[in-house]
């Protein structure tokens, strides 16, 4: 069995509240996979069904899951116990109750989705789908280590460039990208830029 369907079996069925891992959620373990996370401090970020986080931590990172939901992070921790796996897990609106805590590597896929109103917290994002993707952006600068970096999913429909353009303190690149049949998914790879140079 590999670590994935392992993940996925420990998991189990996701309550409706949870997002179901996805198309998103696995450009980002595409984009995890050449990384070296042992020994790393990781945080994942509204973790939801918690599959990057338990990943991390099965490659040998220390890892700290977050999710504003608490019945989320009594699930994670259920399937952390079945791999025989240790994280640990925050309640948590992003950074909010990890306020001082710095990271070799944050994880965020956000919900994305441009949206009117909120309905369904695990899919809507708000007016162009970046509501979450701006706070999460303005706050990263505080919890990134020296080298430290994050993978943060967005969509052709987010308008990636504006995105970009917002944040001058932070350096960008596409990890991982996958096309489909009405947008384009991409894994940014977020660093804070060197004012020095």
């Amino acid at each position: 069995m590999s670590d994935i369907q392992e993940i996925l079996s420990a998991i189990g069925k996701p309550s409706e509240q949870v997002y179901t891992p996805s198309d998103d959620t696995f450009l980002m373990i595409e984009a995890l996979s050449t990384i070296s996370l042992h020994d790393k401090d990781v945080l994942d970020i509204g973790t939801g069904s918690g599959i990057l986080g338990l990943l991390c931590a099965q490659r040998g990172a220390h890892v700290t899951v977050v999710d504003i939901e608490g019945s989320v992070l009594e699930n994670i921790k259920i399937a952390a116990r079945k791999l025989n796996l240790t994280l640990n897990a925050v309640r948590s609106d992003l950074f909010s109750e990890i306020a001082t805590a710095r990271f070799d590597v944050v994880l965020f896929n956000p919900p994305y989705l441009p949206s009117g109103k909120i309905e369904d917290p695990a899919v809507d994002g708000g007016n162009c789908g970046v509501r979450l993707i701006d706070r999460f952006l303005g706050a990263l600068s505080l919890h990134l280590k020296d080298g430290g970096f994050a993978l943060l999913l967005v969509s052709s429909l987010n308008d990636p460039s504006r995105i970009i353009d917002g944040y001058r303190e932070l350096s960008f690149r596409v990890a991982a990208s996958r096309k489909l049949f009405f947008e384009e998914l991409q894994v940014l790879l977020c660093r804070l830029r060197d004012l020095s140079a």
